[in-house]
Parts: structure tokens; sequence; C-alpha cells
């Protein structure tokens, strides 16, 4: 693909953390703005064409009321069940569970 260079001014904290990451990739400062440049034109691509389907079906009327929205909300928020987190207080009492356990469990071929 052809390349055409242009010149971008930014602050020396973006300049010096661009070149930290590029040096800790073992990457240039060039391919690092060129792939931050495709990410962002991708996201960015994509919110555009979602908001320009959102606009385009409220000009044909495909709209919710307000009103359904917060009904929705609302039932959406509720919880599933008559669960309450506090009752699960004190599950883990009596247990030998600790910061050091949990360390050993995860990394058994650590020491420490």
């Amino acid at each position: 693909m052809a390349t055409e260079a242009f010149t971008v001014r930014t602050e020396s904290d973006i300049v010096h953390q661009l070149d930290s990451m590029a040096g800790a990739l073992d990457r240039s400062r060039n391919y690092l703005v060129n792939q931050a440049l495709r990410e962002y034109l991708k996201t960015h691509a994509r919110q555009i064409e979602k908001i320009t389907q959102g606009i385009a079906a409220a000009d044909r009327g495909e709209v919710i009321a307000h009103k359904d929205v917060i009904k929705e909300m609302e039932a959406i928020a509720q919880p599933a069940s008559d669960d309450d987190f506090f009752d699960c207080v004190g599950i883990w009492e009596d247990r030998d569970i600790d910061q050091a356990s949990i360390r050993s469990k995860a990394w058994p071929d650590r020491r420490g």
C-alpha cells in the first residue's frame, strides 16, 4: 500500500510516552502511530455508521417512547430474585482462606 508522510504536533509528554512504549515493544514510533490511527478510524467509523442508522430510523418514525424505555430499564434494574447480597456475608467464615493461601493455590510453583 502506498504511504504518505504528514506532520503531527503533539505535547512532549505524549511523544515521550510513545517513544517509551515503542522501545518496550521493540517497534518504531511510526508503527505505533499507524496502529493507533487504524484503531481510531475503525472505532469511529462504526460509531458514525450506528449514529447514521439511528438517525435514519428516527426519520422513518422508528422510535420508542421515553416512558417505555424507562419502564424497560426499571424492569432490568430489578433483582432477578429475592437474594440479597448481605445474605451471602459469612459464606467464607471458618475457612482457611487468606491472601497467602490464595497465592499458593494460584501459583503453586512460586515460593514466597
